[in-house]
């Protein structure tokens, strides 16, 4: 046998069903075929709402932020003068005098616990022990 008569033997065989499975099938269109045309894009009036609305509504929260803050005056003002309100006033610590002595004579009215801690906080007091001739602030009645 010569290797022309075996490969003119041979046809391709086909399927019946279809091409095998494994293998995808081509489909392919015909070149004078065009592709079809496509329709125009519609809006629904909920797109529209929505294409519009959106930045109309954005727009306008930024008008309105902008307006609050160059149109609405500032409560907060700067002066250079005394803070009106509670205020301290400086006293010099006497030979044996406590926290507790001073804050009894700065506001007898409250609770001196309170005091103390408050003449502690003004003057940044580490410890709790004084040295006569010491200057502290301590709130004002």
């Amino acid at each position: 046998m010569s290797a022309s008569t075996t490969l003119g033997a041979v046809r391709p065989h086909r399927h019946p069903a279809g091409p095998p499975r494994g293998r995808p099938a081509l489909l392919l269109r015909p070149a004078a075929e065009a592709p079809a045309p496509r329709a125009p894009l519609t809006l629904t009036r909920r797109g529209r709402l929505v294409l519009l609305g959106l930045p109309v509504l954005a727009g306008s929260a930024a008008l309105v932020v902008l307006a609050v803050v160059f149109l609405v005056p500032s409560t907060a003002t700067a002066t250079s003068g005394p803070v009106p309100g509670a205020g301290t006033e400086v006293v010099t610590v006497f030979p044996g005098q406590s926290l507790w002595e001073l804050a009894l004579a700065a506001e007898p009215d409250r609770d001196p616990r309170d005091v103390v801690d408050e003449i502690v906080e003004l003057n940044d007091l580490r410890t709790s022990r004084l040295v006569a001739g010491q200057q502290l602030e301590v709130p004002a009645v």
